[in-house]
């Protein structure tokens, strides 16, 4: 027999040494790589992304957005790799945030962002400031939060935690590989200066005076050097305040020929700032099996990792170090609280699915002993860790990372890559059988029969997966490690298959022995049953045609099941995470205790669900930040009307309940907290892939903004309308009251006070202004002075009468009578999206697939259409659904051209590739049908399996089709051939179709990849039984007439 590439390759290493020492190198390399390499729970998604800040004090949203919105819009739209540019203009404040392709390199995407600012910085209206650019950058989100609080009995407050915070994160922004770093909550250290109305003017002093003294008095600076003899000595001038008695002894001006101190006309004290934010950890009674207790102030430390380094390690060094820190540098008293840890995730999820991975293993290697033997077995449990060992090396040296997808993707790759070892295996198994030759050459006769359609096989698959390289979106870098590793395992497979199988073949399996008379193949019981069911449909045109008539017509029924919504369709099902956000939106003014009341409802709530463990308020700032938030814009959240509670649950492991589930029970108790308090209450979760916007997302287009957001009102009552549709919210706010302070300027130019002085008292009268800094050496943050009014004289507008300005001439006048209050209201933000006026209307979904509520609010639209001009697009996670959906369909469809060419290219023929690629269509038989059983949606995961399929049941047909053609060749008549090939392949066919099944068994729990495992099992069981019987009677059909005649 003359050997090809396989044979030969068997030839050369079944008896040399070479073969050992790769099966150690390769061994030792993937544990070397399961070690090393970094691991994650989700893959990186580079998303450049950026806020561009431009302030325009005094300004209405309508002139920002003509002034300073629209220009920038339009600069930043002409940078080459941007995909979207949103803004919102407000009073005094432009926001535009540019957003770049996924997978654009990050540095050279910000450095054309700052080129495009600063070249264009001469058209920057007047009044302007220059933009402050704030990088989105994933790389910022933390991996761990501590979270510090008081002990019970315990009697530190929120300032006090802050202080030792501060200590904590300076020791721990030491540890190696920690990045962004941040203290969130409680009080810094001010010194207050309180200044009394009346008695500064009982004096004959202004609040400005006392800034400009305090300023004054801080002020350190060189006067030069002297030289005394054979010495420069160095002057300096004046001196810093570095107590709070320095503060209060400031000369702040002359009374009766005596000095005025600060502490004559205010009240100045070392202490916390002012409350502007409450931040609290409350725990429920999952929390170590204590009963739920009263809500503590807290401080959280929040590091986050370095670029491309493992977050498993540097959270295990962050909480090394931190368990040093508890010892010497946290008092007692003070209670840790681990609120995030992101390693810990990362490493629990690749150990569980490492876990499932080998119990796949043990499923496949149980398979083969109880059909094969327990040598076979043996031999083709030898090539599976042989090939994820340089599947994991590879991926490795690539730069790649151990996430959740890339064990998926080994998962899946492992009902793939022990076919080439199956198909060999049983080929020897079965000529050893034959005893036509030695064992030595029985091995390579035996891989070189089947080496090139193995190869060819092998080859269908890399096919099938390389086009979801190319999937556009954040669903790109998400899906990458599926056809990276899949295509890598694929081809060490087939190596390993020709190299180390053969090898251990010959050494491990056994010869009949010369005295038994091998079993003729027709006397086999598989081949009796085999022939009665194929040989009437091959033989008998009625059956035949019957049989057709059967089989198209279950495959166009089932094909049916979508449009009837047996089969239901989403983008990912929702993952069973150990976490949720909620978000309280209050009206816009709201006071801070207003909405901490709120709040602390919500918290007394989650104290009674038996699954929280523990939970986090922010009020008036932000939840500590997530890749979700990160692009919801969590950042914004800085202001008195808005809250978070960020609840961590027991792992999922102890729950009885899903978070789905857990979310969808309490979201009705949630909503009536809502209602009952006025507040937008929202229930945020992790998303199982890619974050978006929102889950259902209108953006409303038109000519006029005012009819858009008249539209935004109807569509809004649309989605209360829609079935499962909650959590609704627009971007149409409510009207917020303000005053206008006019100023009198004649009334104040013949006082001799400029405007200038009457707005800067307005301002410190108001909000209070920091003045200056306080001067120690231990301090880990600038130490302001802040001068303000005391909170009972700056309560009300009338207040204002008590403030007095001091004119040119000493003369005293009133603040209120310079003034005029003209009652006003807050200006509408005004949003934009790639230059065009837009308003949104945004919705979660509770047991629902987002797609078919857009789908009935589509059919509402078309039933009552919008005003001329006006349009809606749905972007959220139903334009991610379109996309997704599309690009693996064009992958299919790429993968699928692919292969037939690949096909023709083989056996020089246009029909034969067709006969061949007719088991794709078979497997939908099984898939759909299993789909509506189960109840599960059909996912973007179970296309990834659909896809999975059409490589594996293309290579069973493949081989099938290379043992027709061998019989062909020498001579045998076509039934008998197509017979004999069938009963012959039966056997590998069904033990690659049941490896393959059930090695994706053990995904079907996970929520997330429970549609690849069902596509697989429910596709390779139609597929299968389907391909033995419909391509041998397709061959029949299209080659019967060009068939030899024997």
């Amino acid at each position: 027999m003359k050997l090809n590439i396989s044979g030969k390759i068997t030839q050369y290493f079944i008896n040399s040494q070479l073969t050992v020492l790769i099966m150690a190198a390769t061994a030792i390399l993937g544990f070397f790589a399961l070690v090393i390499t970094p691991r994650e729970e989700n893959p990186q998604i580079v998303v450049p992304a950026a806020n561009v800040f431009v302030q325009m004090p005094g300004s209405g949203a309508k002139e920002v957005e003509e002034l300073v919105s629209k220009p920038l819009e339009a600069k930043l739209w002409e940078i080459p790799g941007v995909e979207d540019v949103y803004s919102v203009s407000m009073n005094s404040l432009s926001v535009v945030t540019v957003k770049f392709y996924v997978g654009e390199e990050k540095s050279e995407s910000f450095q054309k962002l700052f080129d495009k600012l600063m070249s264009n910085m001469d058209i920057a209206p007047s009044g302007a400031s220059q933009p402050l650019v704030k990088p989105i950058d994933v790389d910022d989100v933390p991996i761990v939060a501590i979270t510090l609080s008081p002990s019970a009995g315990s009697n530190y407050d929120d300032a006090q935690l802050r202080l030792v915070a501060d200590h904590v994160l300076d020791e721990l922004r030491r540890v190696p590989g920690v990045g962004t770093t941040a203290v969130i909550g409680g009080r810094k250290r001010q010194v207050r200066v309180t200044i009394d109305p009346l008695r500064i003017a009982g004096y004959g002093l202004s609040p400005l005076q006392i800034v400009q003294a305090i300023t004054v008095s801080n002020t350190s600076l060189p006067a030069g050097d002297i030289e005394t003899g054979t010495k420069k000595v160095t002057l300096e001038t004046g001196g810093f305040f570095e107590s709070v008695k320095d503060v209060r002894d400031v000369v702040v001006g002359v009374s009766k020929g005596r000095p005025v101190y600060l502490r004559d006309v205010a009240d100045v004290q070392d202490g916390a700032e002012e409350t502007t934010k409450y931040t609290r950890i409350g725990f429920g009674s999952a929390h170590a099996g204590e009963a739920a207790s009263v809500e503590r102030p807290a401080v959280t430390v929040a590091l986050a990792k370095r670029q491309k380094l493992n977050a498993v390690t540097i959270s295990d060094n962050i909480l090394s170090r931190l368990d040093e820190l508890k010892k010497d540098l946290i008092p007692p008293g003070i209670d840790v609280t681990i609120t995030r840890n992101d390693g810990k995730k990362a490493n629990d999820a690749v150990n569980e699915l490492v876990y499932h991975l080998v119990l796949s293993i043990i499923i496949v290697i149980a398979l083969l002993y109880f059909t094969l033997g327990w040598r076979e077995a043996a031999i083709v449990a030898l090539a599976i860790p042989l090939t994820l060992s340089i599947t994991l090396a590879v991926g490795m040296i690539a730069g790649q990372t151990i996430n959740r997808i890339t064990l998926f993707a080994l998962i899946l790759s492992l009902g793939l890559l022990v076919d080439d070892a199956i198909v060999v295996v049983e080929n020897i198994h079965r000529h050893y059988k034959l005893q036509q030759h030695s064992r030595l050459q029985g091995a390579i006769f035996a891989v070189n029969e089947i080496g090139m359609p193995t190869i060819l096989a092998t080859l269908t698959v890399v096919l099938a997966f390389i086009p979801m390289a190319f999937v556009t979106g954040m669903m790109g870098p998400y899906m990458a490690p599926i056809p990276f590793n899949v295509p890598i395992a694929m081809i060490t497979s087939l190596l390993v298959a020709f190299i180390v199988t053969p090898w251990a073949s010959y050494r491990l399996m056994k010869t009949e022995h010369h005295g038994d008379r091998p079993q003729p193949l027709q006397e086999t019981k598989l081949y009796q049953v085999y022939r009665k069911t194929v040989e009437p449909l091959l033989t008998n045109p009625a059956k035949r045609r019957i049989f057709w008539t059967v089989i198209i017509g279950v495959f166009l029924v089932t094909m049916l099941f979508p449009a009837v919504q047996w089969v239901k369709f989403r983008m990912l099902p929702k993952a069973n995470k150990n976490t949720f956000l909620v978000t309280i939106d209050m009206p816009v003014g709201t006071v801070l205790e207003k909405t901490d009341r709120v709040a602390r409802a919500v918290g007394d709530y989650l104290k009674g669900i038996h699954e929280v463990k523990d939970y986090e308020t922010f009020v008036g700032t932000g939840s500590v930040m997530d890749f979700n938030g990160l692009l919801r814009g969590g950042s914004f959240r800085e202001a008195s009307h808005f809250a978070d509670i960020r609840v961590n649950l027991e792992d999922k492991e102890e729950r009885s309940r899903s978070s789905e589930k857990l979310v969808l029970n309490i979201r009705p108790d949630i909503e009536k907290l809502g209602k009952a308090y006025g507040a937008n209450i929202k229930i945020v979760e992790d998303p199982p892939g890619p974050p978006v916007r929102s889950t259902v997302v209108a953006e409303i287009y038109g000519p006029d903004y005012g009819t858009q957001r008249e539209i935004a009102g109807t569509v809004r009552k649309l989605f209360a309308e829609t079935d499962a549709v909650v959590d609704i919210d627009d971007s149409v706010k409510e009207k917020q009251e303000k005053y206008r302070l006019m100023v009198d300027k004649e009334k104040a130019a013949l006082a001799g006070i400029s405007t200038d002085q009457i707005v800067k008292t307005l301002r410190m009268s108001v909000s209070g202004m920091a003045v200056s800094t306080l001067h120690r050496p231990e301090a880990k943050n600038p130490i302001e002075i802040v001068l303000r009014l005391p909170r009972r004289d700056r309560s009300g507008l009338s207040d204002l009468e008590k403030v007095y300005l001091t004119g040119r001439q000493g003369n005293q006048v009133s603040l209120a009578s310079l003034i005029t209050l003209v009652p006003s209201e807050v200006d509408k933000s005004i949003h934009h999206k790639n230059l065009d006026p837009v308003t949104y209307v945004f919705g979660e979904m509770g047991a629902r697939s987002q797609v078919y509520a857009v789908i009935d609010m589509v059919k509402h639209l078309w039933k009552n259409p919008l005003p001329g001009g006006y349009k809606i697009k749905w972007d959220g996670e139903m334009k991610l659904t379109l996309d997704v959906f599309r690009d693996l369909g064009a992958a299919m469809g790429v993968a699928l051209i692919a292969i037939y060419l690949l096909l023709v290219g083989r056996f020089r023929s246009f029909t034969i590739p067709v006969v061949i690629m007719a088991s794709i269509p078979l497997s939908m038989i099984g898939i759909m049908p299993g789909f509506a059983l189960t109840g599960v949606y059909f996912s973007a995961t179970s296309m990834i399996g659909v896809i999975a399929l059409a490589g594996i049941v293309v290579r069973n047909s493949i081989v099938l089709l290379e043992f027709i053609l061998d019989r062909k060749q020498e001579g045998m008549p076509l039934v008998q051939a197509l017979i004999e090939a069938g009963a012959i392949r039966l056997r590998p066919i069904v033990l690659v179709a049941a490896a393959a099944s059930l090695g994706a068994a053990v995904i079907v729990p996970d929520p997330v990849w429970s549609g690849l495992a069902l596509a697989l099992i429910f596709g390779l069981v139609a597929s299968t039984a389907l391909t033995l019987v419909v391509i041998p009677v397709f061959y029949y059909v299209v080659e019967r007439k060009h068939w030899p005649q024997t």
